[in-house]
């Protein structure tokens, strides 16, 4: 008698090259047999933590992103997508008296990101993370010039949220020209070339990191 472990083997192994050979009938190997992929990646545990706004992960160098942690049900949005990320950079800050105190946070927001999971692709992941690493870019340039202002006596309630409305605007454009120019992670090369240009600038903005209270 076959005891738990081995039976367990030969199901995942028969499982297995049942979903290639379905992939080899449909002539999309690639496809299906990332499906098989995704037995392994919904094991892997979510990072996603509850708040006040709903279940989220703080951006944090050593975490990346998991396809568990992508958890809408629907993508939200009108026309073909394989992932969605929904992130923010955004501050709370506490007035008193003319003392103004704060902090800044940078989150992806788990209910609201979407996966195909027709697509469990790393390329695909790759993309997404590249995303809230550019929310995570102006979250530093969001704190670089809220120092900057205090700095220069001049950081109140009305000039923090200047900054947010200048930086918003910018960061929508942003993301844009990526997935413009990687046509959403599907030209390679220009998917590298803009994981280095974040790499570099992040770097660029390491100074300005530790930004969870001012």
């Amino acid at each position: 008698m076959l005891n738990k472990s081995k039976s367990l083997i030969l199901f995942l192994l028969a499982t297995g090259i049942a979903l290639i050979f379905a992939a080899f009938q449909a002539g999309d190997k690639k496809q299906i047999t990332n499906k098989f992929a995704s037995q392994i990646i919904d094991g892997d545990k979510s990072s996603c933590h509850q708040t006040d706004q709903g279940s989220v992960i703080d951006w944090h160098s050593n975490l990346k992103l998991k396809y568990t942690d992508f958890r809408a049900s629907s993508k939200g949005s009108p026309g073909f997508a394989v992932a969605t990320t929904s992130s923010a950079f955004a501050y709370s800050i506490t007035d008193r008296g003319g003392e103004i105190s704060g902090s800044i946070y940078v989150r992806f927001y788990c209910e609201k990101s979407w996966w195909n999971p027709d697509f469990i692709l790393d390329e695909v992941l790759e993309h997404e993370q590249l995303h809230f690493d550019i929310c995570e870019l102006f979250g530093r340039k969001l704190y670089k010039e809220v120092l900057e202002l205090r700095e220069e006596g001049k950081l109140n309630k009305r000039t923090i949220q200047r900054l947010q409305s200048k930086f918003e605007k910018q960061y929508s454009d942003y993301q844009d020209l990526y997935d413009k120019e990687t046509d959403h992670s599907t030209k390679g090369d220009e998917q590298r070339k803009w994981n280095k240009k974040v790499k570099r600038e992040l770097a660029d903005l390491s100074d300005y990191s530790d930004y969870h209270s001012f």
